[in-house]
């Protein structure tokens, strides 16, 4: 069994990532085009239901496998490890099962009574067979992220993507013609699809590699190691899947309350989710990147007590995520009406994302922070600051939305709140378990670029705003100067970062 370094296995997935994300980018452009906010409003409002049942379904046991197989192969117990994997297989098989089932028969009265729009349930019921692929398939990376060998998941995250966008665009050809509500169930077929492509792939990879004593009987001593760090991580999960659920079902209800009618309710959430949240999601690659490589590497230094390099690995994470998001964040504010204009063809979204770009250095942190601290064990404290960032979010969206005057941006206002909150308290947390240190030179440097970046981007907004190649072309050239400015004024992170990537370019062994 061989394992990856934590840098090379986060620039593995941050690259593919960041081709899943770009490809993605274009596929929610064309079906925004194609079956109007509107269309992707369906869609995008029964999601999280989906995500709930799903987190339901694997229970965290995908991430404690991670983190379990990362402390076994430390310690060189390579069986240990491989019935860890076996273990969470078999219960995975078995939990999907139940709550597919379960779902399809309880879908129409949960969609009664969550929500005012009834055209959602085709949609849901064709996304629940997807929950046993899912589980079976996030096993398995698990286990080999857990050897800190990210590949495999990479690879997968490509096929999926691939097969969706082909399968998506195809199926709203052939649907469109009999409505939104079809055109929605397509875009669920194409994930069905897509996951079981990259399953397929995993089975196939690996099948020789998978050793046949994996489908022996659980063992109990194992159940009760990947529950005691899953069933905090499941509430966890729960909790967030469930707040996005409630926003799903709140948002239209309170802009209804506003005055709005259902169809402009409905395409205002396609708005914010399929389009705001879309582009703000783009710089989430490295943070999403970064978290699924910190569980096992932050669990690989703790259980062999190396502080020094736990502190290390925990200031790297943290300061790659503000250089990467600091001018993401400044180039969705200052262009994100034009972004979401010259892209998309919208207008609304465009301002919530100047909103929510106010928030977005925070959000990224969150998901970054979020890693270290499951990493390190901390996840009843996860718990905790989940549930407080999901009641300032609902709270904001229960009396802003239903407000006549300002409404959406009272609802990305409420977003930016909870994103701020819960990463600071994160931070918080990180600072007393860890010797997290960012030196002051890094933030003058940071303030330095950034307002460097600023005059970029407004003598260049004339520039761009006419000409979409210009704008697609000249806004990660200005990310990237803003990292060389960085990098020219001493700053350790970005030359890490410069460095090893030009390093395994010309090697190529990326």
């Amino acid at each position: 069994m061989t394992k990856q370094s934590f840098l090379k296995g986060a620039l593995i997935l941050l690259l593919a990532s960041v081709l899943v994300k770009f490809l993605g980018f274009l596929y929610q452009i064309l079906i925004i085009r194609l079956i109007s906010p509107e269309g992707i409003g369906i869609f995008n409002l029964v999601f999280p239901l989906y995500v709930t049942a799903l987190v339901l379904t694997t229970a965290g046991l995908p991430l404690a496998v991670s983190k379990f197989v990362a402390a076994e192969v430390a310690a060189e117990n390579y069986q240990q490890a491989e019935k860890i994997f076996g273990t969470a297989l078999t219960l995975l098989f078995i939990f999907a099962t139940i709550i597919t089932f379960f779902f399809i028969l309880m879908a129409p009265k949960l969609i009664n009574f969550l929500y005012t729009d009834p055209r959602v349930l085709p949609a849901f019921l064709f996304l629940l067979p997807t929950l046993l692929l899912v589980s079976i398939a996030s096993v398995i990376k698990g286990f080999f992220q857990g050897l800190q060998d990210m590949r495999p998941t990479a690879l997968s995250q490509l096929i999926e993507q691939t097969v969706r966008i082909s399968s998506g665009l195809l199926l709203i050809y052939l649907l469109r013609p009999y409505g939104l509500t079809w055109t929605a169930v397509g875009l669920s077929i194409a994930i069905f699809l897509s996951e079981l492509s990259g399953l397929i792939y995993l089975v196939t990879l690996y099948k020789n590699k998978i050793s046949r004593q994996l489908f022996h009987k659980p063992s109990l001593a194992i159940i009760k190691q990947l529950f005691s760090f899953g069933i905090p991580i499941t509430i966890t999960r729960i909790i967030s899947s469930t707040v996005v659920a409630l926003e799903s079902s709140l948002i239209p209800r309170q802009l209804k309350k506003a005055g709005r009618t259902l169809s402009e309710a409905t395409s205002f959430y396609g708005e914010l989710s399929g389009v705001a949240f879309t582009i703000l999601a783009i710089p989430s690659t490295l943070t999403f990147s970064l978290a699924t490589t910190l569980v096992p590497a932050i669990s690989e230094a703790q259980s062999k007590q190396q502080k020094q390099l736990l502190s290390r690995r925990t200031s790297e994470a943290i300061g790659i995520t503000i250089i990467a998001g600091m001018p993401c964040g400044l180039i969705l504010f200052y262009w994100g009406p034009l972004i979401t204009k010259l892209l998309f063809n919208v207008t609304q979204a465009g301002e919530l994302l100047k909103i929510l770009a106010l928030g977005s250095i925070f959000l990224y942190l969150l998901q970054t922070t979020t890693g270290i601290l499951q990493g390190l064990g901390c996840v009843k404290t996860i718990i905790f600051t989940t549930l407080i960032g999901g009641i300032i979010k609902l709270f904001g969206i229960y009396i802003g939305g239903g407000h006549p005057f300002g409404g959406p941006s009272r609802i990305a206002l409420s977003y930016v709140a909870s994103y701020f909150t819960v990463s600071l308290l994160n931070l918080f947390i990180i600072k007393r378990k860890t010797s997290l240190k960012l030196q002051p030179g890094f933030f003058l440097r940071l303030i330095l670029a950034s307002i460097l970046l600023s005059f970029a981007l407004t003598y260049g907004y004339d520039f761009v705003s006419q000409n979409v190649l210009c704008l697609i072309l000249l806004a990660p050239s200005l990310a990237l100067l803003f990292l060389l400015i960085l990098f020219m004024t001493g700053d350790k992170y970005s030359h890490l970062i410069l460095t090893h990537l030009f390093q395994k370019i010309s090697k190529g062994s990326l």
